[in-house]
């Protein structure tokens, strides 16, 4: 009896000295701090590898998205995997994946830096200007990843924090009312995104009708609320951020951090636990490419001080039954599968359209990948400015209402942009669009440029029917002159005065279908008048002197299909831009001498028709991340017949214009019927807003048209003649415009170089033969 009473009295004994360590619990409370926050991960990554349980997380901002991810089930592993993961740096930057982008619905580019936006149903008391963006990066890859990313993790815990596989609690501001707002339920992505929500860098989100900012306003380093919400036995503190210092003159962000953040308490007591502080002065807050180096000093500084660790913390977890738990709660998950659409935001007609970009009938289930490509699609209508998605579980069926928030541009459309060139080709742009969004989207526009080179009047109307595939109508007229005579050079000797102009009007209707995603086919007929002036002597006496002139009346048609998923409207450094066309014409020619005797006596008339191919692509690829590479290659093919005189011929051949500068000059020596192009760029970029770049393009007539002594065009040897020309330019891109400075040589004529410095967009229309 006694020696029973004594192991039943060991056993009670050993019972209670066992149940405070099995009770006590861990919290991890993460600060706020851009990129620095990725040091988190190595602190979680030591903890997981000694057995160190964390029972509970809360965190700010950066602190918040990691937090998040530890807390639906991610390992150190997962973490790792996604943010060095091309998915997140196209989240951060808001670039689109190529495949995504819906080439289909864009518009032919436009030169504005300004874009007022009203709404004529009262245009008093509605303006929208855009010239900057409304924040650093575009939401638009923001708004449907925190669906793909969260949405499951939502759905699982019923949007109770508390029961995710870590409990998680995370904060953000409420500026207008100046209070930090405490998440503990509802979307964790809407949760995380509110949190993280720096202001000017990423859009704010609304949540119950408040705006809210990141949680580092207020409170940057929540162990209040690890206390208060969980009542951890010790805390473990990471801080990566500091309360801001004294602002310097030019130090905007800076600036920016001290009218903004309210100042922070960044210590644990040692009562309470353990804190480890990370001084950071030269990492940026989207520095997400140092991950290796910043995970390994939260991961070294861990293992440091896992001796004080284990000290203070008795209990151990298993790592083994950690991560099969772990891949259980995640597997519990339901599959993102979408039945339901709810709309807020727009009327029945508008519904009707925006539905029918996911699925053909309402009962129909569609994927997450049909989810990404509809909404891509929609985001490149011009009457859509933001659609804001939300995955709303439905346990009966266990499919997701798709619940989206669309926010419609106002309907008419104002622009005002150019370009400011030294080398003459000075250029005011006007523009303004009607747009339409009902169950047909349609627009109605006026561009207008105006120059010292180029003049441009431009009328178009499209619609776009989103039958089973989907079809775009545009027509357009286009009234427009080219005249090279005020085109300045530098640095450039012995270069012959040829005074030329173009004249051109046309009518043309195209209709448009989606090839893949980033491309289109198009099908086009139109009619065309043009007239070319020019000298066809070097030697003028301009107090009477009169150009020639060569009358053109045209029809045809084209089919081509076309794709661009370039960054950038002028000098892209990624993406590709491809053109494949086909053209048959017929026309008349009619030539009418401006100086000495016309032996046609203005009667002059030719009849041909002609077939006309054509492709060009430019391309770029990205070896590292300050340095990429562009490709440039051109092919044309005409079986047009010689015009009236050489030079005539020379105004109608296919242009080799690779550069910006070679498009406002008149260069014969880069023209022909038949020839091959091409060029690479090697581009060096020293962050997103500055960069060089080198251009080298050589050009291969395969028939060289050639004068003869009569001045008529013939054909000279095959292959012969071949000719170069080369660019250095140093490149800034502005949300409203490029500036650049370049210095050119053209292999003829003879010391041929130009320098100049332009600032905003050239962009000319097209030509009706292009």
């Amino acid at each position: 009896m006694k020696k029973l009473y004594f192991i039943i009295s060991l056993f009670l004994i050993t019972l209670l000295n066992l149940l405070p360590v099995q009770a006590q619990k861990v919290g991890l409370v993460l600060s706020g701090g851009g990129a620095k926050g990725l040091t988190h991960i190595g602190i979680i990554r030591a903890l997981e590898e000694n057995n160190i349980p964390i029972d509970y997380i809360t965190g700010t901002s950066m602190g918040a998205i990691i937090g998040s991810l530890y807390a639906m089930g991610y390992s150190p592993d997962d973490m790792e995997k996604l943010i060095k993961s091309e998915d997140f740096k196209r989240w951060y930057t808001g670039n689109i994946e190529e495949r995504y982008i819906y080439y289909f619905k864009r518009n032919p580019p436009t030169p504005e830096f300004l874009n007022i936006r009203v709404s004529l149903r009262n245009p008093l008391h509605k303006v929208k200007t855009q010239f900057l963006p409304s924040s650093v990066v575009n939401p638009v890859q923001m708004n449907i990843a925190f669906v793909e990313l969260f949405g499951q993790a939502t759905a699982v815990c019923h949007g109770d924090f508390d029961k995710l596989f870590v409990p998680f609690r995370c904060v953000g501001s409420d500026v207008h009312n100046k209070r930090p707002l405490i998440f503990n339920e509802g979307d964790l992505g809407d949760a995380v995104r509110a949190s993280m929500s720096f202001p000017a860098m990423f859009k704010p989100i609304e949540i119950d009708s408040v705006l809210v900012y990141d949680g580092g306003i207020y409170n940057n380093f929540p162990v209040n609320i690890m206390t208060e919400d969980f009542h951890p036995d010790i805390i473990i503190g990471s801080v990566v951020s500091s309360n801001p210092g004294k602002p310097k003159e030019g130090d905007i962000m800076g600036q920016l951090e001290n009218m903004i953040m309210q100042k922070t308490d960044y210590t644990v007591p040692d009562s309470l636990g353990i804190l480890m502080t990370f001084k950071y002065d030269d990492v940026s807050l989207m520095d997400f490419d140092r991950f290796d180096e910043l995970h390994d000093n939260g991961y070294k500084r861990t293992i440091e001080l896992m001796d004080s660790i284990k000290s203070r913390i008795s209990r151990r977890i298993n790592l083994r039954q950690l991560e099969r738990k772990r891949v259980a709660f995640r597997n519990a998950m339901p599959e993102l599968r979408f039945r339901k659409i709810v709309i807020h935001g727009a009327n029945d007609q508008q519904k009707r359209y925006i539905r029918r970009e996911f699925h053909s009938h309402d009962q129909e289930i569609f994927t997450l990948e049909d989810f990404r490509r509809g909404y891509f699609r929609l985001i490149s209508d011009n009457m859509i400015s933001e659609i804001i998605p939300h995955a709303v579980y439905n346990p009966m069926d266990r499919t997701y209402d798709l619940d989206l928030k669309v926010k419609l541009e106002d309907d008419l459309s104002l622009r005002v942009g150019g370009n400011v060139g030294s080398n003459g080709s000075n250029q005011i742009y006007v523009g303004a669009t009607y747009h339409n969004l009902n169950n047909f989207s349609k627009e109605v526009a006026l561009d207008a440029q105006f120059g010292q080179i180029y003049n441009n009047l431009q009328v178009s109307g499209r619609i776009d029917i989103p039958t089973g595939i989907p079809t775009s109508y545009r027509i357009v007229g286009s009234l427009s002159s080219f005249d090279y005579l005020t085109n300045g050079k530098f640095f450039n000797a012995g270069n012959d005065p040829i005074f030329n102009k173009k004249d051109e009007q046309f009518v043309k209707l195209m209709v448009s279908l989606p090839f893949l995603s980033r491309q289109k086919a198009e099908f086009s007929v139109g009619v065309a008048g043009m007239e070319d002036q020019y000298f066809q002597t070097k030697v003028i006496d301009f107090t009477n002197a009169k150009r020639d002139a060569s009358n053109y009346t045209i029809f045809g048609g084209s089919v081509a299909l076309d794709g661009n998923t370039l960054n950038s409207r002028q000098y892209a450094t990624s993406g590709r831009r491809e053109r494949l066309a086909a053209h048959f014409y017929t026309g008349t020619e009619h030539y009418r001498a401006g100086m000495g005797e016309d032996p046609h006596q203005g009667g002059y008339e030719y009849i041909q028709s002609w077939l006309q191919l054509s492709y060009e692509m430019e391309r770029y690829f990205n070896f590292r991340h300050n340095f990429t590479l562009g490709t440039y290659i051109k092919g044309y093919y005409s079986s047009r017949n010689f015009s009236h005189n050489y030079r005539a011929t020379m105004m109608q051949a296919g242009e080799f214009t690779p550069t910006y500068h070679s498009k406002t000059t008149y260069n014969e020596a880069f023209r022909a019927n038949q020839f091959i192009g091409g060029g690479i760029m090697p581009i060096y970029q020293l962050n997103t807003v500055f960069h060089a770049r080198l251009g080298l393009y050589g050009f291969v007539p395969i028939f060289p048209i050639i004068p003869d002594e009569s001045n008529k065009a013939s054909y000279g040897k095959l292959f012969h003649g071949f000719e170069y020309m080369g660019e250095l330019a140093l490149v800034v891109k502005l949300p409203f415009g490029v500036v650049s400075a370049y210095l050119n040589h053209y292999s003829s004529p003879e010391k041929n170089w130009n320098f100049g410095l332009t600032l905003g967009w050239q962009i000319f229309g097209a030509k009706f033969t292009d």
